[in-house]
């Protein structure tokens, strides 16, 4: 089964940068159903996959299921970021070489994905498939600001390739309180969960991260 966590290199590195306060809404901080899911079992292994631009890069990472609590992940992470990304990571995501070494904690369901990464360690949606264009996740940051990640399309038909075939995607983008990010678009679908993520540099340099 194809799976979502391969881009939690870079996610770590998004989350690092927002201390949240314990202000989230219920619509956005919640996902119900399944989580028995084979994705989510204690000790499957995950690989990313980068490029910038147009360009491959190897992140040579190591991602491992440590925990599943009910389909609250606890997730080991290693991995060699970008240049562009890994200036940004704070020094208690590294290790003694400078890569990051992290454990973050997700929740994965049939229903969505939603992370506890904060500083507070509340839950905050990626996605609830249910949702709408238009729709909202809100946080706010314990600094006063809010972030908000945004439903921006939902297709109806078979349109983004992944792997041998073509699947439906939901689109959300999160603005970006991270110096040197513009803001991160996700791409998820309702049975392979987070399949792209993008991240949008300032200078328009353009992070993607793909399962394929």
């Amino acid at each position: 089964m194809k799976r979502f966590i391969f881009y939690l290199p870079v996610l770590a590195l998004l989350l690092s940068c927002n201390a949240l306060d314990k202000s989230a809404t219920p619509s956005s901080a919640d996902v119900g159903g399944d989580s028995n899911l084979t994705m989510n079992a204690v000790g499957t292994t995950f690989n990313s996959y980068v490029k910038i631009g147009s360009t491959n890069y190897s992140a040579n990472s190591s991602i491992v299921v440590t925990n599943n609590d009910n389909g609250i992940l606890t997730l080991q992470v290693k991995a060699t970021l970008p240049p562009n990304l890994a200036a940004l990571l704070p020094a208690n995501f590294k290790d003694a070489t400078g890569k990051l070494s992290t454990n973050l904690k997700l929740k994965n369901t049939s229903e969505g994905i939603l992370d506890y990464s904060n500083a507070d360690g509340k839950p905050f949606v990626i996605a609830n498939y249910s949702s709408n264009v238009g729709d909202q996740y809100t946080l706010k940051k314990s600094n006063g600001a809010t972030i908000t990640r945004t439903v921006t399309a939902k297709t109806t038909v078979d349109d983004f390739p992944y792997g041998m075939m073509y699947i439906k995607t939901m689109t959300i983008e999160q603005d970006s309180r991270i110096p040197g990010i513009q803001k991160i678009i996700f791409k998820v679908n309702h049975k392979y969960a987070l399949v792209q993520i993008q991240i949008v540099m300032n200078d328009g340099t353009i992070t993607t991260i793909n399962l394929v």
